[in-house]
């Protein structure tokens, strides 16, 4: 496992969802209230992107068919999806966001 620098977490605006490449992995990285999450960016149920979905407390809803998905644990909150997403590690040290990529 590596960790990635993802960059300042002044770049992450509070409340909102970025696309973020991470070696050959695209991820979903929110801040909420400081706090930084990070999930595939691939909806399993068609495959779009859940970056720029809505967000709903600690939970996004893909802006296409309406699953939606725990973001600290990954779980399908409501379908149409059947699976949930993967959860990646994030850290903070010295205003920088880190993310674990399982190798």
């Amino acid at each position: 496992m590596a960790w990635v620098d993802l960059g300042s977490l002044d770049d992450f605006g509070d409340g909102s969802g970025a696309a973020i490449r991470a070696g050959d992995r695209s991820l979903a990285v929110f801040r909420l209230a400081g706090e930084i999450l990070a999930i595939e960016n691939r909806c399993p149920h068609r495959g779009l992107p859940l970056h720029d979905g809505t967000l709903s407390g600690a939970s996004v809803r893909c802006r296409t068919h309406g699953s939606c998905f725990d973001l600290r644990s990954g779980a399908v909150e409501r379908g149409p999806a059947s699976r949930g997403v993967f959860v990646y590690r994030t850290e903070v040290i010295a205003g920088r966001v880190r993310v674990e990529i399982p190798g």
